[in-house]
């Protein structure tokens, strides 16, 4: 019974072995200090043999192996068998002189075929530095102080590392608060006092939970270094901004040997913890300018962008809603990169853009797309184009702004299924042709209902000729006229697009100066700037019937003066939108300037709309 259980159960490890996947692979430590041993594995997920490596001469001394070990597990849940079984090679490494050396990848036989492994990089950093050994302590009076003094200066340090100390406006920067401890154990972190990198747009960096100290090479020693904290930063003005120095406590284990010094006492190692704070230095960053000339459809982004563009349809009928998108992707301020606002044909009906962020926030920037989807409904009949989205935005790698664009669209509307579809080009049929026919249903008698007797006539009277006959006939004549003319006037003023523009500028102005008022009174600066800048200059593009995008401070001042307006106004006007473009991207903080700038915009839009009346 016992045979027949053993061939049963090495037949279950066989069908489990030979269903798995094979994987093999090789790991080392990612950095070892000169003159130190160190191993590298290489571990198959199944009975393996045979492993092949040409392992010596890469930089690195091959001091014996490789030896292998292997482990089984059998699990048996609810009737069904499961295996596992490892298969793992080592040898033991020591590297010589410093530099980044590279290890071939392995090769092993399962069941008569060959698997290969990866290759493996080890970094070997200077070897350490013989430090004079410190004089142990005898007796057992050892306190906290005792055991601090056992932490040298150099043994915990903290730093703030930048991936560049030199970048442009808006230019990504990768800031890691590194731990660095050497001759003690860390327990525990506390009381750590991160500065609010004021100057730039802050985005965390999510670190591995599993994440390990590692072993660098810092000020001619070797260090085990635990990162802490990881930012993006993206700098919001140029010159030199300093990040302050930023402070933590480190818990470290110091050990300490106690002796009665009595001849049947032996001496014993006791671990104390002693509260180091570590401190990092501040750093300055050098921000340089974006350069001059960027061309009009600069958004903002800075890095590396795309844009794509697409329609749910070419192929339409008027009052058919449709869905245009543009797409953005790329790597580098997302946050920052205004919208693109592309040309829709002036028959159509455009609703506020939905716009949905799909990013990662990793080492190298924030990654991923930006998407913008407008719902637009045509309104008349027709062939119309939505010329292509230039987006431009500045390169990093070349230090020049570069120009993208999507692709344009050909769309042809055909006339609606019925002319009273909403918008149509029709006009609306209220004859009453799908009425239906009333049927009184079990009502063979209705209730008799008491009439005043001054309103019968006498007999043989008649209502034809009489003066109210004559109202009857002429007054819905009358009003059917009326409503003609106000219907076809209304036609017209509609048809006139840039007249309804100009119209509901100051209206449009109204609501949004409204929007800014709200966001005065909760403080959201980033909404209020927006609002305000909004506000003035869209007043001005829809009063001149201007493109937005086509507006530069240069471009207003001349809009402006060609219309009359008073070159007071304009400097006030100018003076308002250059100070909501500076502050949306380096906000203040000043709630008495927020509410100052507020009452400017109403003071300039109302002298605007004056004067421009005029």
């Amino acid at each position: 019974m016992k045979r027949i259980l053993s061939i049963f159960a090495l037949f279950c490890i066989a069908l489990a072995a030979w269903a798995e996947d094979i994987t093999f692979t090789g790991s080392a430590p990612s950095a070892v200090a000169a003159g130190k041993q160190f191993r590298v594995e290489f571990t198959v997920n199944a009975r393996g043999s045979e492993i092949r490596c040409d392992i010596e001469g890469h930089g690195l001394d091959l001091l014996y192996g490789p030896t292998s070990s292997s482990s089984i597990s059998t699990n048996y849940i609810q009737g069904k068998v499961t295996t596992k079984y490892t298969t793992t090679f080592s040898y033991m490494m020591m590297g010589q002189k410093e530099g980044t050396f590279t290890l071939p990848a392995a090769t092993v036989k399962v069941d008569g075929k060959t698997y290969t492994s990866n290759t493996v990089t080890v970094k070997v950093l200077p070897a350490d530095k013989e430090e004079p050994a410190q004089k142990a302590s005898s007796g057992s009076g050892n306190n906290s102080q005792g055991a601090s003094s056992r932490v040298a200066k150099d043994d915990v340090l903290l730093r703030l590392d930048l991936s560049k100390t030199t970048a442009y406006e808006g230019e990504a920067i990768v800031a890691t608060l590194k731990l660095y401890f050497k001759n003690h154990n860390i327990r525990s972190l506390s009381d750590a006092k991160i500065a609010d990198f004021e100057g730039f747009t802050k985005q965390d960096i999510e670190l591995s939970d599993k994440r390990q100290a590692q072993l660098e090479h810092l000020n001619d020693a070797n260090y085990q270094m635990y990162p802490i904290a990881q930012w993006l930063l993206f700098p919001t003005r140029s010159g030199d901004i300093e990040i302050p120095a930023q402070t933590v406590k480190a818990v470290a284990e110091v050990v300490t040997r106690r002796s009665s010094g009595g001849f049947f006492d032996w001496p014993m190692d006791y671990t104390q913890a002693v509260e180091v704070p570590a401190t990092a230095p501040a750093r300055t960053v050098h921000v340089k300018p974006l350069p001059s000339g960027r061309p009009a459809t600069y958004m903002g982004g800075v890095g590396s962008y795309s844009i794509e563009s697409d329609v749910s349809s070419t192929q339409l009928r008027e009052g058919d809603a449709f869905t245009y998108r543009i797409v953005i992707s790329g790597t580098g301020n997302f946050k920052q990169v205004k919208d693109p606002e592309p040309q829709f044909p002036a028959d159509f009906e455009v609703y506020d853009p939905k716009v949905d962020f799909s990013t990662r926030t990793v080492s190298s920037g924030m990654t991923g797309k930006k998407t913008i989807e407008y719902t637009v409904i045509p309104r008349f009949s027709g062939e119309f184009d939505i010329p292509a989205v230039d987006f431009s935005y500045f390169d990093t790698q070349s230090g020049t702004y570069k120009t993208v664009s999507s692709k344009p669209f050909h769309l042809e509307v055909a006339k609606g299924n019925n002319s009273n579809s909403i918008g149509g080009g029709g006009v609306a049929d209220f004859s009453g042709t799908n009425q239906e026919r009333i049927r009184m249903l079990g009502n063979d008698i209705r209730y008799l209902h008491s009439v005043d007797e001054d309103s019968l006539r006498p007999e043989g009277e008649t209502f034809f000729g009489t003066l109210s006959f004559w109202l009857w006939i002429l007054l819905p004549l009358v009003a059917f006229i009326v409503v003609a003319v106000i219907y076809r006037r209304q036609l017209r003023l509609n048809a006139d697009v840039v007249g309804v523009r100009t119209r509901k500028a100051s209206k449009v102005a109204t609501r949004r100066l409204k929007e800014a008022a709200s966001a005065l009174k909760a403080r959201d600066e980033a909404t209020f700037y927006e609002a305000v800048h909004k506000a003035v200059l869209g007043y001005v593009s829809d009063k001149l019937n201007l493109p937005l995008s086509e507006f530069t401070t240069d471009s207003l001042r001349e809009e402006l003066a060609r219309h009359g307006v008073n070159e007071e106004f304009i400097a006030q006007a100018a003076d308002v939108i250059s100070t909501c473009e500076f502050a949306r991207y380096a906000p203040s903080g000043d709630n008495a300037a927020m509410d100052t700038l507020y009452d400017r915009a109403v003071d300039t839009i109302d002298k605007l709309d004056n004067a421009i009346k005029k």
